[in-house]
């Protein structure tokens, strides 16, 4: 009898230990799936390099970039965590390995139909390899370039504004130059990605008088000072802002002259090396930011004093020290009530009055 007992309570510890006496794991909204009907995009932790994935709506998908060679593997893990079983698109910005080599492994593991490459021939075995992976999956190969449009789910539109032919030479990177830009349309809401554009191919779109508003801005080259300028975010305008680089990484990415300059324009900015994996969920007007880690993004504090501090979901202004200032993502900037009412800004009863 005593056995016996003895035989329950070992089988009754076993199965506690099993279930539910272990801690219980809680996965970050930032690697979950998004609930129905929302667009979620989220930008890898990968090192330095460069990976996000957008879900549609509709449950298509589309990895833009796939990181470097050495991060394919967790990338793949936290796609499974996401649980994406196949990748409507793949999109390589540019044939650099910290863009396209996550995709070799991912091509030989996950269903592609359709893969977007920017066309700029590059000599590396990396760029041979991915290209035979594309081949080995049997995914359709598309060139894309300037004009090219796509509706990948219903109210979500792509529109590319880069690279143009003949690709630009004698840059500080004819590769860099040649990156995919474009940008997703979805309602109110638009995201450029921007690959690792620099000033050269920058120039060309302003010739060519691209309109690249949008409220959230993917940092090109990986937050490099010759990403990211004042007349670049001019042009943007950018609420949020994320950079995508490796924690202390040789190249000293983020420059603080990008940080400078994206401060000064007013965007919240988000890092991966800082915050891990990023995730923005995008429903109507409003974009919701969930992150791995709980490091604070950078706010939305421009150089030099502002007088006042308004709102750009409801278009009203408030005093700095007013209770009521909205979230740092939302906040634009003035130095008088003038300029904020040239904006058509209206004071916030509370701080300021009528």
């Amino acid at each position: 009898m005593n056995r016996l007992r003895w035989l329950v309570y070992g089988l009754g510890l076993l199965a506690a230990l099993l279930t539910g006496c272990q801690p219980h794991s809680t996965s970050s909204p930032a690697l979950q799936p998004p609930p129905k009907g929302v667009l979620q995009i989220t930008f890898f932790d990968v090192g330095q390099g460069d990976a996000a994935l957008i879900w549609f709506p509709n449950n298509k998908t589309m990895l833009v970039d796939g990181g470097p060679p050495e991060s394919a593997t967790a990338l793949i893990g936290k796609l499974r965590q996401l649980k994406v079983q196949r990748l409507d698109y793949l999109v390589a910005s540019h044939p650099h390995s910290d863009h396209i080599g996550g995709f070799i492994k991912i091509l030989n593991t996950l269903p592609v139909s359709e893969v977007w490459d920017s066309g700029f021939v590059y000599d590396s075995p990396i760029y041979l390899d991915y290209l035979r992976a594309v081949k080995r999956r049997g995914a359709k190969f598309r060139v894309v370039e300037r004009g090219y449009r796509a509706t990948p789910a219903p109210n979500c539109l792509i529109e590319v504004f880069a690279p143009s032919k003949p690709f630009l030479r004698g840059t500080h990177s004819d590769a860099n130059n040649a990156s995919i830009v474009m940008r997703l349309r979805y309602g109110k809401v638009r995201v450029l990605f921007t690959g690792d554009i620099e000033r050269a191919g920058r120039a060309r779109l302003y010739q060519q008088g691209a309109d690249l508003r949008a409220e959230v801005l993917k940092v090109a080259h990986h937050g490099s000072s010759n990403g990211t300028d004042a007349a670049f975010l001019n042009r943007v305008r950018p609420r949020i802002a994320v950079i995508s680089c490796g924690l202390r990484n040789l190249y000293g990415h983020p420059h603080k002259e990008a940080l400078q300059a994206l401060r000064k324009a007013g965007a919240t900015v988000y890092r991966t090396d800082l915050q891990g994996d990023i995730t923005l969920r995008v429903q109507g007007d409003r974009i919701q930011v969930f992150t791995t880690r709980k490091s604070p993004p950078t706010p939305a504090t421009p150089a030099g004093a502002s007088l006042f501090i308004g709102n750009r979901m409801s278009k009203v202004y408030h005093t700095p020290d007013c209770k009521g200032l909205p979230k740092p993502e939302n906040r634009v900037y003035f130095r008088s009530r003038e300029e904020a009412e040239q904006a058509g800004y209206r004071p916030h009863r509370a701080c300021i009055g009528d």
